[in-house]
């Protein structure tokens, strides 16, 4: 997959790209769905599949504190956009300048002149240019004009829930990473770098992994069911990982007050040094909150029991 950081690297206009516009935080089903329909699309013409997103998020340029926090880093995002198909993704740098676009001028100069598209893909809630003006209803006449291809993706559901970042990030925020998969397609996933603890795990005999992340949704405190996955190394072809069954414990311990907040995974049936790897932990179900003992025999013997529970969770569905 290529990516352009900016739509004025694109050098592809004579290949008949179709454009599916959007924001894809999380890449979740609703996405899924609509890349789908642009990768049919581009089929049907013989063209490319051109992912067209922004970094930062707009909001987060115009209106910072009302900026919802994301499901991905740009890391994240690019490499599962790549897993579902994408040829080219331009991830679009957005500034004030661009946000000071009408709905017209963002259509003509870089939709028509930079990428030449023949076909546009979106969502049925997309919303372009000056405070947002530009809606669907303003894409197909410009469309209709321009003699440009334009398909419009219906709200997508799941059951009775409408599949969406927002309602995503309300379920993982609330630490049902259950309902989070069912709309992502697969767990939600936070990657890290696992740094030095204060060595709490070891005493309780339950070595951790402990996680720095740049993930800006970290699940609620408490005691998941996890996999882990370790890179061995990101920059092969295809990059190696090791996936190893988890659990992990997210919060402050209220057992050991002075630890402060930390994400610790613990790789059931596996000893392996992972100090300064590169971690993904994949959210697979809740265990529990978490709980304040009155001792460290306590703790040990619950987190026993957590990891029996968890082995046993894992043996069970090796298989789903």
């Amino acid at each position: 997959m290529i990516v352009n950081h900016s739509s004025h690297e694109f050098s592809e206009k004579s290949s008949r790209a179709v454009v599916a516009l959007g924001n894809y935080d999380g890449v979740h089903l609703g996405h899924q769905k609509l890349i789908r329909t642009a990768r049919d699309e581009a089929d049907r013409l013989g063209g490319i599949l051109v992912i067209y997103t922004f970094d930062p998020h707009p909001v987060r340029v115009l209106a910072p504190k009302s900026c919802p926090p994301q499901l991905q880093t740009l890391e994240l995002r690019l490499e599962t956009l790549k897993f579902y198909g994408a040829d080219l993704v331009i991830v679009e740098p957005f500034t004030h300048e661009l946000a000071q676009m009408t709905p017209e001028e963002f259509f003509t100069k870089i939709i028509v002149e930079r990428m030449g598209a023949k076909s546009i893909v979106v969502g049925y809630d997309f919303t372009f240019g000056l405070h947002r003006q530009g809606t669907v209803k303003t894409l197909e006449h410009l469309c209709k004009n321009r003699g440009i291809g334009l398909v419009v993706v219906e709200p997508q559901f799941l059951d009775d829930t409408l599949i969406s970042s927002t309602n995503i990030r309300k379920f993982v925020a609330a630490g049902d990473v259950g309902a989070a998969a069912k709309l992502l397609g697969r767990p939600y996933l936070i990657r890290g770098t696992i740094i030095s603890g204060r060595g709490i795990g070891g005493k309780l005999h339950a070595h951790t992994a402990n996680i720095e992340t740049k993930n800006e949704i970290i699940p609620q405190n408490g005691v998941y069911i996890t996999r882990t996955n370790i890179w061995e190394n990101k920059e092969a072809d295809p990059p190696n990982f090791a996936s190893y069954d988890s659990i992990t414990s997210i919060g402050d311990n209220p057992t050991f007050p002075e630890a402060g907040f930390s994400i610790e995974t613990h790789l059931i049936a596996a000893n392996v040094d992972v100090l300064e790897m590169t971690a993904d932990i994949l959210f697979i179900k809740h265990m529990r909150a978490q709980l304040a003992f009155d001792s460290t025999k306590l703790l040990a013997k619950q987190i026993q029991k957590d990891i029996d529970a968890a082995r046993r969770y894992h043996l069970l569905h090796k298989d789903c």
